[in-house]
């Protein structure tokens, strides 16, 4: 496992499919710049100018009273509260140091790591113990602590996206227990937090992120409605009218009519449902007027699109920039809206949804625990498509509600050979044409050529159960990928490839399975069924056994990333081979002991034939070409 965790540092190994970091060209920075708006270059350019701090203002701010308190859901309360406690931190899986300063900007952490630590997430907390004053008073003096080693507004935790989440978390903490502080925190100490707060909303004013755009910016909207509300000023007006702009215009372009957050990232869209809810709540409990056309149904579309993207384990999926522990789970998320549904979920049969604008389909079966997830949906927005990989038409799929078929998930968001791998077409489960990546991706949030897709289709035949989606990364090779994915009868899923072109070209296909299952050759079936490759696949006490036809896989292994930081070692079947095109690849995997469905091509009519059922291969935009 240790070589996996050290690749940056050249002593690990990265998978043997990966392909080299490409050469970054002027070609590929024009792809990249042609998709900007002009106002983000301008921006861009902004952000790089040094800045100082705004001067403090002649007229103190001062924490406004309210006529009921309002209560935010706390974030994570014990590792918080141990974090306060002690004065020692751990985000990505690694600890700050054992003594001495806090590192509020070291050089010896991520930028991540370090954006996490100047979150302040750990002060989302209600001091409500008896025995809580000595922790109110170790609360405040970080906060202190951090205005005493932040003085210039050069340092990582003046950006404009640490900045907001700050502002929000130091505002909630005090909203919430400076009635309780009186006795035990110095109103001097008090009076500091806000005065700098003040000075925080006064610099994010200047700085709010035109040009990294997408959820950044909301995060700027949030923390200045947060600031009007929350804090008496003559700026107050001023924040409120700009905060509630931006909002209006950025919930509009974000959320797909699907529900959707348009990054296409369920671990984000959760991130902004929350924000959503903490600004209805604050809206409903102050005078601050957040209010949004159809607020409701937009919460209930969001809802709906993050319940449906979430594993039996109750867990996101992890398609593009997505991991666990760095959201709040759907379920809280529910809760935390009040709208507990009573469970009208059939009890057997499946259900099929389809996400046509975010480019998502699911296969859930609530009764056995089965769940498939297909992406057949854009990098991410044109204008800043950072958070996406190249993962089009990749797939998770939970069985007995297990996860097995995984994506990569990320680890880091640093520039190198890791972040490369965790973008790449390699690192999810989808295939590759001729060693080329499905979409330009370099840098840490970089993408030159992007892909394009095709429609997002789903079906039943005859108790089959599919979703299908092509995309056209590989027209300038003449090349079209459509994948259908069929739930038979029997609890077998086929997985169904078809490449529509000419002349030959080198394939290769990718299935990452979860740390936790066990993937072995099954010489038996082999025998039985007259199949090249079978291979057997152990979920806990369960067997489930890999058929592929006409396609010779081999047993390798890479890393599975469900957490910043973490890198676990993974099992992962690949295939390599030179074929003429148009062609198909299939493979289907069944439960141990089940008879084994009669899965076969037929060409003429680019359909799949499994027991006697056809099932297009060919998505209606296809027909109509």
């Amino acid at each position: 496992m240790r070589d996996y965790l050290r690749v940056e540092g050249g002593s690990g190994t990265l998978p043997v499919f990966t392909s080299s970091v490409p050469r970054v060209s002027v070609g590929t920075c024009l792809r990249t710049l042609r998709y900007l708006h002009a106002f983000q270059l301008l921006y861009l350019i902004k952000r790089r100018l040094p800045h100082g701090l705004p001067k403090r203002p002649h007229c103190p701010a001062r924490l406004r009273e309210m006529a009921r308190p309002i209560f935010f859901p706390e974030w994570q309360p014990m590792t918080s509260r141990h974090a306060i406690e002690t004065g020692k931190f751990r985000f990505l899986h690694l600890d700050s140091p054992e003594s001495g300063a806090i590192p509020w900007s070291s050089a010896f952490y991520s930028q991540l790591w370090l954006y996490n630590l100047n979150y302040f997430d750990f002060l989302n907390l209600s001091f409500d113990r008896p025995d809580d004053p000595p922790l109110l008073r170790k609360a405040v003096k970080l906060a202190l602590d951090w205005c005493e080693h932040n003085p210039t507004g050069q340092e990582v935790g003046w950006q404009p996206y640490p900045t907001s989440l700050r502002i929000v978390n130091w505002l909630k903490f005090l909203h919430q227990n400076t009635a309780r502080m009186g006795g035990t925190v110095e109103s001097q100490s008090i009076d500091g937090m806000i005065a700098s707060l003040h000075q925080q909303v006064l610099s994010l004013e200047q700085r709010l992120e035109f040009g990294l755009m997408n959820n950044h910016v909301l995060k700027n909207a949030k923390a200045l409605l947060f600031a009007s509300a929350l804090l008496a000023t003559p700026d107050a007006p001023r924040w409120q009218a700009k905060g509630k702009k931006l909002l209006l215009c950025e919930v509009g372009r974000q959320v797909l009519p699907d529900g959707g957050h348009f990054e296409r990232s369920p671990m984000y869209h959760a991130q902004v449902l929350e924000d959503l809810l903490d600004l209805r709540l604050l809206s409903i409990s102050s005078d601050v007027d957040v209010a949004l056309p159809s607020w409701e149904s937009k919460l209930d579309a969001m809802e709906e699109f993050l319940c449906q993207m979430v594993h039996p384990d109750g867990s996101i999926v992890l398609f593009n920039d997505s991991t666990l522990g760095a959201s709040r789970e759907a379920a809280e998320l529910s809760a935390y809206r009040g709208t507990r549904k009573d469970d009208t979920t059939p009890k057997s049969g499946l259900q099929v949804y389809v996400f046509e604008q975010s480019g998502y389909g699911t296969i859930r079966d609530h009764y056995t625990g089965d769940a498939l997830f297909f992406d057949c949906g854009p990098v991410g927005p044109d204008c800043q498509p950072g958070h996406g990989h190249s993962d089009l038409l990749s797939f998770e799929l939970s069985l007995e509600g297990q996860r097995v078929v995984v994506d990569t998930g990320v680890s880091t968001y640093e520039k190198g050979k890791v972040r490369q791998y965790e973008r790449s077409t390699s690192a999810h489960n989808t295939l590759r044409i001729d060693g080329i990546e499905q979409a330009e991706m370099w840098g840490s949030f970089r993408v030159g050529r992007r892909p394009p897709v095709g429609c997002l289709t789903a079906g039943a035949v005859a108790g089959f159960h599919f979703v299908r989606g092509e995309h056209f990364a590989y027209r300038h090779l003449g090349v079209v990928h459509t994948r259908t994915i069929v739930h038979a009868p029997g609890d077998c899923w086929v997985i169904a490839d078809w490449l529509q072109g000419t002349g030959s070209h080198q394939i290769e296909s990718f299935i990452h399975f979860h740390p936790s299952v066990r993937v072995a050759p099954c010489p038996d079936a082999c025998a039985a069924h007259d199949r090249p490759t079978n291979w057997r696949i152990r979920v806990g006490d369960t067997c489930y056994v890999l058929i592929s036809q006409g396609w010779n896989f081999c047993l390798t292994e890479a890393w599975y990333s469900p957490e910043f930081g973490l890198r676990q070692k993974q099992s992962v079947l690949y295939c390599e081979r030179q074929a003429d095109l148009p062609t198909g690849m299939l493979y289907s995997i069944v439960p141990g002991g089940q008879i084994v469905p009669r899965v076969s091509y037929i060409e003429r009519e680019e359909a799949v034939e499994i027991d006697g059922t056809a099932i297009s291969l060919r998505s209606p935009s296809a027909r109509s070409r």
